[in-house]
């Protein structure tokens, strides 16, 4: 569905509103103007009819300096009655004297405006009524418009007002612009506000506005601001929490596996060993036997070193992290020949602390896992960059030149991405994936800075 600017949209409605208002005043005034011409017309009719009843009434008491009747003298010295013509008819319907003042205007006006006000008015309607003396009907006076002074006089009267009404209307445009570019200035801070919030910049703030409605809008926004930003971090205080007691746990079953289980087979071992001796030379039946013995413990024990490697690699306590990658480089190298593993460390990895090297070994663990799972890559490249401190920013890269991933697969939970989501948003982190497909993948991991008491 289509948008439109709210500023935008206001000034069309104004527009459009004084478009309407516009068309109802023309035809207000269009009709007030016909109103008025059928007044004049009806008041000279009156004034004439008037005059000439005084006329017969000086014919009939014999007025020697009235020589003619009718005579419109006088009614033709009224300035009213410009545009008008008088007629006066006899009892039989004759026309005995018409007269006819001024029909001719120098207004211009366009056709079309001729023709509609024509055909909505009737300008030229004449205006008749009886001149009676001592109570008989005399004659009759007849009064009539003319329609081009008429037509000149409404749009004479039209375009003065419509004018006017332009240029208040244009003029309550642009102080209407003015005052909406002002009122809807806290719409367009807010705008702003939203899309840095959307970015996860959650520290941004609404500003105070003079405006009630925007200051509750914009203290409503700061509000859920707050407590999504309180909400977040007490997500990612959690998610460390887990983490770290997830670790914890490892750490505890690594042990116990190593101490227990290990010294058990470890012990197993010597015995099948001890056994597989004597019976050279007291039974060579259970030689045999022994010997499998000892091989399936051996078979164990190296699971259990699998098994311990994959719970908690022994170099990362012994030997720090930089020691703990490069392990673990070698190793994928030696089991996945196809693909060329390279490492580079850069700064003092070993100065981190343990939640956090920790996290980072998991993290390259599973990005190597995905890529020589998925993405048919020839080169994988792991970055480390750190600085010299325990509260020195981190940055890990990790890209390949296989065939990449598809957007499906990419936002789909699972294939280790969402662990190692977690993982970063609970170190505070952030996480970005360079998808090319047929380009290969980049995973982009900063951390800030942070010391070892924070995470604890």
């Amino acid at each position: 569905m289509p948008t439109v600017r709210l500023n935008l949209l206001l000034m069309l409605m104004v527009v459009l509103s004084g478009s309407v208002a516009l068309l109802l005043s023309a035809g207000f005034i269009l009709h007030q103007s016909d109103q008025s011409s059928r007044a004049r017309t009806e008041m000279a009719a009156q004034v004439a009819k008037q005059q000439l009843e005084l006329q017969l009434y000086r014919i009939d008491n014999q007025f020697e300096f009235l020589k003619h009747f009718p005579d419109f003298h006088l009614w033709q010295k009224s300035t009213n009655h410009v545009g008008l013509c008088v007629t006066y008819l006899n009892r039989d319907i004759e026309v005995l004297r018409s007269l006819c003042l001024g029909d001719v205007t120098e207004e211009r006006w366009p056709d079309w405006f001729d023709s509609l006000y024509l055909s909505l008015f009737s300008p030229a309607q004449p205006v008749r009524l009886d001149v009676g003396y001592k109570g008989q009907v005399q004659g009759l006076v007849e009064v009539s418009s003319s329609e081009v002074v008429e037509v000149g006089r409404a749009w004479n009267t039209l375009s003065n007002l419509m004018e006017l009404a332009c240029v208040i209307v244009l003029t309550l445009c642009i102080l209407l612009y003015i005052a909406l570019h002002w009122v809807l200035r806290p719409v367009r801070i807010t705008q702003a506000c939203l899309r840095q919030m959307v970015q996860d910049d959650l520290s941004v703030r609404v500003p105070a506005f003079p405006i009630t409605e925007w200051q509750e809008t914009g203290v409503a926004i700061n509000g859920l601001a707050e407590n999504l930003q309180a909400t977040l971090e007490e997500r990612k205080a959690l998610a460390l929490k887990l983490v770290n007691l997830q670790e914890e746990e490892r750490r505890y079953l690594c042990r116990e596996l190593h101490d227990e289980l290990g010294q058990s087979l470890a012990g197993l071992s010597a015995v099948a060993s001890a056994m597989s001796t004597e019976a050279l030379h007291t039974d060579p039946q259970l030689s045999e036997p022994a010997d499998q013995i000892t091989r399936i413990s051996r078979h164990m024990m190296d699971l259990v070193k699998g098994l311990l490697l994959r719970l908690r690699p022994a170099d990362l306590d012994q030997l720090g992290l930089a020691e703990s990658l490069r392990g673990l480089v070698r190793e994928w190298n030696n089991k996945h020949q196809a693909i060329s593993w390279k490492l580079s460390l850069q700064g003092e990895p070993d100065q981190l602390a343990a939640s956090v090297a920790v996290n980072l070994l998991r993290i390259v663990q599973e990005c190597l896992t995905n890529i020589s799972r998925h993405s048919g890559a020839s080169e994988a490249e792991v970055t480390l960059v750190c600085g010299s401190g325990p509260g020195s920013a981190v940055s890990l890269l990790i890209r390949d030149n296989g065939q990449g991933l598809s957007t499906e697969f990419v936002d789909r939970p699972g294939h280790g991405l969402l662990g190692i989501r977690e993982r970063v948003s609970a170190l505070g982190g952030e996480l970005n994936m360079t998808n090319a497909p047929g380009d290969g993948l980049s995973v982009h991991i900063e951390l800030p800075p942070f010391s070892e008491g924070k995470l604890a």
